[in-house]
């Protein structure tokens, strides 16, 4: 066996570049005097060595996104990443829509119910959970899929380990012949690496009984030991794109998102660097497909949490002269299978190639070592001996005679949010589905023990007895990527018959009980993939889908990402690209994410090269002002119906509109004589367009003083309307709210009348005028949409829709009298 140390595992069939260092103060200056004096303890506050720290939001709110951007980029993982800050470093306008929520140090979950709350599951059965929930987990009858959900995709929830592919994975003619050429990748692996600064975990950092029990492993399976780069900070300082960032504090809590700043995701690195060259980010809007407009392309959104769903709105969308493709595996597929549904031209190879990258999840439960193999949770990091990266070792299988065979190994921690049901958890995969590598009534009565132990920890404290001497194997092997990805009932479904009876995992499973009986442990298959519940893989590193080919007979994009305008020939669809895991044709057999962010460099370096957008020259970027906090505010969606009549002949036409109206601080907005909140949403009106018309940077001014009447508020909606052939036209509407005799409060203050004029601005010709009303059902309705922001708890949420009201119902009366 060989011993790597602190090198990077990178034999010399890999293609490599020298590691980056961190840009940080020179050695010996004051801030590494005083980073030495700190090491083992405390880190000093992210502000305290300069640098925009990562409580600060790179998201705008939804209110805010334009009609049309120069590139629209969905998704904000690797791929999304990368192309949201290399094409705005080209000086284009754009614009990224990431379906999750963003998050920022210190929101990620460290309780058992800060993790439920954060867990979507979609199953044949349903959904449940939230559709912003942090763990995305996909259940299928033959493959599991596990994947990140938020700004930052998956980069939020891996290990970050930074490994290049073997050269040889690039000889398989799977690939388009440009990229099987041996320095193909060399630019993107060195510019990932430049932004990523992977390193491996540094000797000075301590032993790791985990790190030992690999290394114990590694040798009894033949295997070379090393510690592998990983995406990690291990020193305090300000990265290349002004993020200030914390060294590792060595919790183990990696995969459940890291609250100390201390990781290299998405979100610390590209996507700040995009944001400081002026790309407009947004959350929480799911893509649901992308349509070919005269002029470029349209993609149609759905937002997430403003109750459109309650009045079955109509999509919104964007227009863009370039569309990247970054959502995933599985969401850059879907959208591009419900494209073609719509009626785009793809390759018949979509969804076809999907692979799980050989992943294989086990345990060596209950060893006669010490592992403490489980993340800190809510623990006070000073109250525990350091656990360390969730990986930090690897025990490498590659340079098999065959590459089909190869396979690397690697140690994991389990968050410490599911510490507390662990000790059970594992007792009954064990007595289900393990097997013991050691006999004897002395070890049998040990074992018992610290299982008991395990089983009587309370929930804070669950890494004692069995659990503590459990190691986790996280494998990468090669499967045969005969996976399919379909859409059911306009759900995104995996089938794969046999996928966990392929030779290769019988292959891991033995190599797996071998490095279990080194340690003395009992050998326990992935619980959540086994053969009793009907399932047979796990995977969290997907693949496939939209796999590159040399044409559309062989793929569904090419070399350059560029997605194949039909089934056959070499045409492509201008402005439409795959930036992401979904483009890789086969198992990469090491973690992907570096091979994904080479491919999404050269990817966005072609994109600029084809267009003459010259990138800008200095490699770090500084950020601008920090926006101010958010603050308590509220938001609601109303749909009002009614008719249309065009100035140029007398007949009505149907108009209808559905808007969202946002108050993003309510302490100015009731401060404020103009009483202003956004307005973002959509209109149908058959009149105007036979598509529905998205509005856009809209204002509410709700119930302000009328300045020709003391006694009269209004209610004033002006916006933008954009129709899906670019057409502009401008929403002037009001609602008079006065005290005439008879009861008139439920018509005024439901009674819109609307103007409708030619251009973007208000000031065209008068194209027409009606009346729009809010019927009783959609009143109901929208109540049901009123949603504090802002509020950290349910109580202060409550507060701010009981201030709201108040204002609201005071200002009736003052204008109707007591109710």
């Amino acid at each position: 066996m060989k011993v790597v140390g602190n090198q990077a595992a990178q034999p010399s069939g890999c293609r490599r570049d020298r590691q980056p260092a961190r840009h940080q103060p020179p050695e010996g200056s004051d801030w590494c005097r005083r980073r030495a004096r700190r090491r083992g303890g405390e880190a000093a506050s992210v502000t305290a060595f300069g640098g925009a720290p990562q409580t600060t939001r790179l998201s705008s709110p939804v209110h805010a996104i334009k009609p049309a951007y120069d590139v629209v980029v969905v998704g904000s993982g690797y791929g999304g990443g990368i192309a949201a800050s290399r094409l705005a470093r080209v000086g284009r306008r754009v614009c990224v829509l990431e379906r999750g929520r963003e998050f920022v140090p210190g929101e990620y979950p460290r309780t058992a119910a800060q993790a439920w709350d954060n867990f979507q599951i979609d199953a044949a059965a349903g959904r449940l959970g939230s559709r912003t929930g942090l763990f995305d987990f996909r259940r299928n009858e033959d493959m599991n899929v596990l994947l990140g959900c938020g700004l930052g995709g998956t980069s939020l929830i891996n290990a970050g380990v930074a490994l290049p592919a073997e050269d040889r994975v690039f000889d398989d003619d799977c690939w388009p012949e440009p990229l099987r050429a041996a320095d193909a990748l060399d630019t993107g692996y060195r510019r990932a690496r430049q932004m990523l600064v992977p390193e491996p975990l540094p000797a000075a950092f301590g032993p790791l009984p985990k790190l030992d029990a690999l290394e114990t492993a590694a040798g009894r399976v033949g295997a070379d030991f090393s510690r592998p780069p990983v995406t990690i900070s291990f020193s305090d300082g300000i990265n290349s794109a002004g993020v200030a960032q914390h060294a590792c504090r060595r919790c183990g809590d990696c995969v459940s998102g890291c609250n100390y700043g201390a990781k290299n995701s998405t979100v610390a690195n590209y996507l700040p660097d995009a944001r400081n060259h002026g790309a407009e980010i947004y959350t929480e809007v799911p893509v649901r497909r992308v349509e070919r407009a005269a002029d470029g392309w349209l993609v149609h959104y759905e937002p997430v949490g403003t109750g459109r769903e309650n009045f079955d709105a109509p999509e919104m969308f964007v227009r863009a002269d370039v569309v990247v493709l970054a959502a995933g595996t599985l969401g850059s597929t879907e959208i591009l299978l419900r494209s073609a549904d719509h009626g785009l031209a793809v390759s018949d190879h979509l969804g076809h190639r999907f692979t799980g990258n050989g992943d294989v999840m086990a345990f060596a439960y209950n060893c006669d070592v010490p592992v403490h193999g489980v993340g800190f949770g809510e623990a006070d990091v000073s109250d525990r001996d350091p656990v360390g990266p969730c990986i930090a070792g690897l025990a490498d299988l590659r340079e098999q005679p065959d590459l089909e065979n190869g396979m690397v190994i690697e140690e994991g921690v389990v968050p410490g949010a599911l510490s507390g049901v662990l000790g059970e958890a594992l007792a009954a995969a064990a007595a289900l589905g393990g097997t013991d590598t050691d006999d004897g009534a002395l070890d049998r009565a040990r074992e018992l023990a610290r299982e008991l132990r395990s089983l009587a920890a309370d929930g804070t404290h669950g890494a004692v007895g069995a659990v503590a001497h459990t190691l986790t194997f996280l494998v990468m092997t090669h499967d045969n990527a005969a996976g399919r990805m379909r859409l059911d009932d306009d759900r995104l479904r995996i089938e794969w018959p046999g996928a966990g009876r392929q030779a290769i995992f019988r292959a891991v499973q033995d190599r797996l009980f071998a490095a279990t009986d080194a340690l003395g442990g009992e050998y326990v298959p992935n619980p959540m993939a086994s053969e009793l519940l009907g399932q047979d893989l796990v995977t969290v590193h997907p693949l496939g889908g939209c796999a590159m080919g040399e044409n559309a007979r062989r793929g569904v994009v090419d070399h350059k990402g560029r997605v194949f305008a039909g089934t056959d020939g070499n045409d492509v669809h201008d402005g439409l690209y795959v930036c992401d895991g979904a483009v890789v044709p086969r198992s990469i057999g090491v973690n992907p994410l570096l091979t994904i962010s080479a491919l999404a460099e050269r990817c966005c370096e072609l994109i600029a090269a084809d267009r003459g957008w010259t990138a800008a020259a200095t490699p770090t970027s500084s950020p601008p002002e920090p926006p101010p906090p958010p603050r308590p505010g509220l938001s609601f969606t109303e749909r009002m119906c009614g008719s249309l009549t065009r100035t140029d002949h007398d007949a009505e036409s149907p108009f209808e509109f559905t808007l969202t109206a946002v108050i993003d601080d309510l302490d100015r907005f009731l401060g404020d004589e103009a009483r202003e909140a956004r307005i973002a949403g959509t209109v149908e009106a058959p009149t105007l367009s036979g598509a529905p018309l998205v509005a856009t940077g809209g204002v509410l001014h709700l119930l302000v003083d009328d300045p020709a009447d003391a006694d009269t508020r209004l209610m004033r909606y002006r916006t933008r309307l954009t129709s899906t052939q670019g057409a502009e036209f401008f929403l002037d509407g009001v609602k008079v709210v006065r005290d005439d005799p008879g009861f008139d409060l439920w018509s005024d203050t439901t009674t819109l009348a609307i103007t409708v004029s030619e251009g973007a601005t208000g000031e065209g010709p008068v194209l027409g005028t009606g009346t729009l009303r809010i019927r009783l059902t959609d009143l109901a309705r929208q109540l049901f949409t009123m949603r504090a922001t802002g509020a950290a708890t349910p109580q202060h949420r409550r507060a701010i829709l009981a201030r709201f009201g108040g204002y609201f119902a005071g200002s009736l009366a003052q204008t109707y009298g007591p109710f």
